[in-house]
């Protein structure tokens, strides 16, 4: 059976979504003297805020790792597990199974006109109507006004199909792997679907855009030097609503051990020998005082 992994949120807002899918290259990495090398699966900001699930990190060099089999219920995210591990700058992270807004569209009812329009569509020819700018309803998260023309479909037939059939999720993932090794690292995310529809992966040197209106944006393979000279590398970041709901997947950082402070010896002085005070040099002889006496004359 599988769980969840944040509190309940209405997150049908992604069935709006443009979802753009771009690769973010990151500077070159030295080592870190303040932050551990760690990993974690899953973690967000925002209405709903997610602390980092599973977390280990390695303040002292020697790899440890974390597992998480089951995972908080909750509506928005879920996922059917997560390795995470962590060592002398090195880390890493497998996460199965991941889905966003996991039956979000079942709760989305169709205005009367557009249930309308949709119950009289002809068996041929419909591919060139239009579609209705008709509104939807709240969708739980602060977003804009949305209406029919935010979807990501092309005409009428095809809003009726995801509305009347609406997938199992707003985003699935199969599998997503992550790793770092000192200033270097790599994603691999296996299928991926958004609505229903396949998604492809852009390689490391390619980006592609999914258009539509700008709701969620996705940014695979973000690479990125910390201040402190650590290396992270996170597999993918879901930004909904413009920042209203952030979500963090696969992430891993490499940093080396700090080193342990030396402490600085202090100079140590011989204290030169007094005489008469230190051990091993015998006391002065008093100056003699001369004494006055009368002796006897002989002869």
């Amino acid at each position: 059976m599988r769980r969840h992994i944040v509190p309940a949120a209405t997150t049908a807002a992604a069935v709006t979504g443009v979802v753009v899918l771009t690769l973010v290259t990151g500077a070159p990495a030295g080592n870190a003297a303040d932050r551990p090398s760690s990993a974690y699966a899953i973690g967000a900001d925002g209405q709903v805020p997610v602390d980092r699930t599973p977390y280990v990190e390695s303040r002292d060099g020697r790899e440890r790792s974390s597992s998480a089999l089951e995972l908080p219920k909750n509506a928005l995210l879920s996922a059917r597990s997560a390795t995470v591990t962590a060592g002398n700058d090195k880390a890493s992270v497998e996460l199965l199974d991941v889905t966003v807004g996991k039956g979000a569209l079942d709760s989305v009812k169709l205005p009367p006109e557009l249930k309308k329009s949709c119950a009289s569509l002809p068996p041929t020819g419909a591919d060139d109507l239009p579609i209705p700018d008709l509104p939807l309803p709240d969708l739980g998260l602060p977003l804009p006004d949305l209406s029919t023309l935010d979807l990501p479909v092309k005409n009428l037939p095809d809003l009726c199909n995801l509305l009347l059939t609406p997938p199992s999720s707003i985003l699935g993932i199969d599998a997503i792997n992550v790793w770092c090794a000192g200033d270097k690292g790599g994603v691999d995310v296996g299928s991926l679907t958004l609505l229903g529809q396949k998604i492809q992966i852009p390689s490391t040197e390619q980006g592609a855009v999914i258009p539509a209106a700008p709701l969620a944006t996705i940014t695979v393979n973000q690479q990125a030097q910390q201040v402190d000279g650590s290396f992270t590398v996170t597999g993918l970041t879901i930004n909904l609503g413009d920042g209203a709901q952030v979500i963090r997947l696969a992430s891993a950082t490499c940093a080396k051990p700090a080193a342990k402070a030396t402490p600085t010896p202090k100079p140590t002085v011989r204290p030169q020998p007094v005489p008469g005070n230190d051990l091993g040099y015998p006391p002065a002889a008093p100056v003699p005082t001369p004494v006055k006496t009368h002796h006897p004359v002989t002869g």
